[in-house]
């Protein structure tokens, strides 16, 4: 990766429905040189997918949570493979230090986010878990790349 990836990347970071000729205008990288760049970027798997974000509020989301969890060693694998079927669960993430995952759970209401803790405590190998209510948004934006993060 280089300096002309970094450009194509942020632009499509910000908008990745943004028509290559958009980028092009922003960037001044010719029309041809982003779509073989973008064709690499696929293949290479720096690019994983094109997604839409929505706007939790606009879609009756009210409640968003952080949940650490520590696991049975003898079980944790178990739990590693259970989380990510949950439909509510929108991230997993296995952390370090006296918790063993993070996840972050969506719900329309308390009751809704009570009733997916209940199917989580259901889950075999989950010793011990914390919930905490994000109060408020304050920073949540995709992966920008410097050219400083590149190895």
């Amino acid at each position: 990766m280089d300096e002309t990836d970094v450009k194509i990347l942020n632009e499509l970071s910000k908008n990745s429905r943004i028509p290559i000729s958009k980028i092009a205008l922003k960037t001044g990288i010719p029309d041809s040189t982003i779509s073989n760049r973008l064709k690499k970027l696929e293949k290479n798997n720096v690019i994983e997918q094109y997604t839409t974000i929505l706007n939790p509020e606009a879609v009756g989301v009210q409640i968003t949570a952080m949940i650490i969890i520590q696991t049975e060693t003898e079980n944790h694998e178990n739990v590693e493979i259970e989380l990510p079927k949950l439909e509510k669960v929108s991230q997993v993430y296995s952390i370090s230090g006296e918790y063993d995952i993070l996840i972050k759970v969506w719900a329309h209401t308390l009751d809704e986010l009570n009733d997916i803790v209940t199917q989580i405590r259901t889950i075999d190998g989950i010793e011990e878990l914390r919930e905490l209510i994000v109060m408020e948004r304050l920073k949540e934006e995709p992966l920008k790349v410097r050219m400083d993060d590149i190895q």
